[in-house]
């Protein structure tokens, strides 16, 4: 008798934190799991980045002019959440409850394939009018699904990693113009994706300075 008491004690011991585990998440989730674009917002900023501060990537508004430096074209897609497949089929039980409450950032299966700088008048001897300019960019991006926070990173060299479409993507120029003068650039980006393969759009002109 007295080891049936201990074996029913135990198991009542065991059920009391499965049972707030329950109860606990019994108002959490289910979470989206998988995003896809629907288009994008763009805006002209003057911006400055640092890897070695809390706030890497901090911008302002733009005036008639700004340096080359910190000219930023900052490009935020337009996410649409929704369950994917695996995760509407999956069985309910008490683990997948438990990491309910605890849900990790959806990703997306859209890839980007590339990006297309251009502008209407010759930026440098090497650039004229016309010629992509993204050898000439940075970009810096926030993936919370692929653990990038505010990463910067030579533009072409992170297409070259077939990037999934991050939460946001902030474009820097890495050289200055031959000139200073104005300028408007023309960006056309190419995606692997759901429902959108191309966009395009032209920023507005501004004064951009070689120093």
């Amino acid at each position: 008798m007295l080891v049936k008491k201990r074996i029913g004690l135990i198991a009542g011991s065991f059920c009391i934190p499965i049972s707030l585990a329950i109860f606990s998440c019994i108002d959490c989730g289910p979470f989206h799991d998988k995003y896809k674009m629907k288009g994008f917002e763009w805006f002209n900023y003057q911006a400055t980045y640092s890897d070695s501060t809390a706030q890497k990537l901090i911008v302002t508004e733009l005036g008639d002019s700004v340096e080359y430096r910190l000219y930023s074209i900052y490009i935020r897609p337009i996410q649409e959440y929704y369950f994917s497949q695996n995760s509407m089929i999956r069985d309910f039980d008490l683990i997948s409850s438990a990491y309910a409450c605890d849900p990790v950032p959806p990703n997306t299966d859209e890839i980007i394939d590339s990006i297309k700088i251009t502008s209407g008048k010759d930026f440098d001897v090497s650039h004229p009018a016309g010629t992509d300019l993204s050898d000439i960019f940075d970009i810096v991006v926030l993936d919370e699904a692929n653990y990038i926070y505010y990463k910067r990173f030579q533009l072409q060299e992170y297409l070259l990693t077939n990037p999934e479409v991050p939460a946001i993507m902030a474009l820097f120029l890495r050289t200055p113009p031959a000139t200073t003068d104005e300028f408007s650039f023309e960006v056309k980006y190419y995606q692997d994706g759901i429902d959108i393969d191309f966009l395009k759009f032209v920023t507005d002109a501004v004064v951009i300075e070689r120093e």
